[in-house]
């Protein structure tokens, strides 16, 4: 028998054990040989240790053990992408912990942290085995709850309340939670609109003291609609499933949404334009890289049109467009969408419809003249050179052109499949350039403006 200990370093991996029937079977030679072979296995044992450590690592948040929340968001979007498929209800909690602060600040940062891991051990310890709990950040931590109802989470909620509000070492530190519930259909048919919800109840707890269980008052009648929700977002998880799609299919894409959100007649417009957001978010993560784009454009946008001092109203609308501007990109093969080189003639013939479909889908909307300007042309550019018309300066719609230059900023911060992401000031510096080329001038100004007021602000308190 020979028998070789796999180590790498100091550390005892294994052992390599040979056996033979013959007596003085092995030789200098075959031990040098085996010895080779026993350092290359202790390489490869220890990469793979050092990668499934990682990979746990990434998961899991180092201060409380629990999820990440990288990890959440994955759950997340597997769990939506279920609900939507089986009519099955999920719900989400977000709890912030109250008078957090205090503790940070008078005992120092190191009790913090104890308070977060106690915090974090108790949420999991007290949840169901199937709930995800995460930290959200900071001093914020969610629970993903599936096949959980408005009302049972409710209770669930209220149970963890009271399991924090009554723990010991939490008690002494005067810590408790303020909690905010949203529910699948009910309050919405999207992640985000889900999220959003959870997070307005939360503060509506936080409003009344914290130590409480919220639901957002704005949503209080959400469950007259979650029927409807459930059709819609039914129907677009049905759509995108089809071997293909493309803008033949746009009148009844269009004609369907209305029909869900109650008809020509008596249109639920709120429900339409959350249904239309949900077609833009379901394009963005057809293509690599992209996601969160539509929420970072509107962003920008906002920015712009404020220091436009453009009326509440006008703005707002502005802002939707931003959000929803590519949702014509759902009718663009994904192969196309995730090219990583240049595409051809006809390939980037069919990227440059997206303008005009998403013109299209914005004009189910009543009252939507503007805003599918604005979407049709935010591909224009001041010299002359975009598409779909060559139009240039004055003639391309003022939303057209705020989208065009949000766009382009966003893009600049994002990496591409043909370039890296540059930095906020590589990206201002790119913008400046093609001032009164790519861009009007005037914007590029007033968003450079207000970005570097923006950081200067944020420097000056510290963040």
């Amino acid at each position: 028998m020979l028998c070789i200990p796999i180590t790498y370093g100091e550390t005892l991996l294994g052992a390599l054990n040979i056996e033979s029937r013959n007596e003085s079977a092995f030789f200098p030679q075959d031990v040098l040989i085996l010895n080779t072979l026993a350092d290359l296995l202790a390489t490869a044992l220890h990469n793979a240790f050092v990668f499934q450590k990682l990979q746990q690592q990434s998961i899991t948040d180092g201060l409380t053990g629990i999820k990440t929340r990288r990890f959440f968001w994955e759950a997340l979007s597997a769990e939506w992408k279920r609900a939507s498929r089986s009519g099955r209800p999920f719900s989400v909690v977000l709890i912030d912990l109250d008078k957090f602060k205090e503790v940070n600040d008078t005992l120092g940062h190191f009790e913090g942290d104890l308070v977060l891991a106690r915090v974090g051990r108790l949420l999991e310890q007290k949840s169901r085995q199937s709930n995800v709990v995460a930290r959200y950040g900071g001093d914020e931590f969610i629970i993903l709850m599936p096949e959980t109802g408005p009302e049972q989470a409710q209770v669930l909620a209220e149970r963890l309340r009271q399991w924090i509000a009554t723990d010991p070492m939490l008690s002494e530190h005067h810590i408790t939670g303020s909690f905010g519930v949203a529910s699948f259909p009910m309050h919405g048919f999207s992640i985000e609109d889900i999220i959003r919800v959870a997070d307005a109840g939360m503060y509506v707890s936080k409003r009344s003291g914290g130590n409480r269980v919220s639901a957002a008052e704005e949503f209080a009648g959400g469950e007259e609609f979650a029927p409807q929700r459930q059709q819609i977002s039914t129907y677009i998880e049905g759509f995108l499933q089809r071997e293909h799609n493309g803008p033949e299919h746009l009148e009844e894409l269009g004609s369907m949404l209305v029909k869900f959100c109650g008809g020509e007649e008596d249109c639920n417009v709120p429900l339409l334009k959350e249904s239309i957001e949900v077609l833009s978010r379901a394009a963005e993560s057809r293509e690599l890289r992209t996601a969160g784009h539509g929420d970072l454009v509107a962003r920008y946008t906002e920015i712009i049109a404020r220091a436009l001092h453009l009326p509440p109203e006008e703005t707002a609308d502005l802002v939707y467009a931003a959000r929803i501007h590519d949702v014509g990109k759902i009718f663009v093969p994904e192969r196309i969408l995730n090219k990583p080189g240049p595409l051809t003639d006809d390939e980037f013939f069919l990227v440059k419809m997206h303008a005009r479909v998403g013109a299209e889908i914005a004009g189910i909307l009543p009252h939507s003249a503007m805003m599918r300007q604005a979407i049709e042309h935010h591909h224009q550019r001041f010299d002359g050179t975009g598409y779909p018309d060559g139009a240039k300066g004055e003639q391309i719609p003022l939303w057209a052109r705020i989208i065009a230059l949000a766009d382009a900023y966003a893009n600049m911060l994002t990496e591409q499949s043909i370039a890296a992401a540059r930095t906020p000031e590589q990206a201002l510096d790119e913008l400046a350039k093609m001032s009164g080329t790519g861009f009007d001038g005037m914007l590029v100004r007033l968003l450079l403006r207000e970005l570097k007021s923006e950081r200067a602000s944020s420097a000056k308190d510290g963040f």
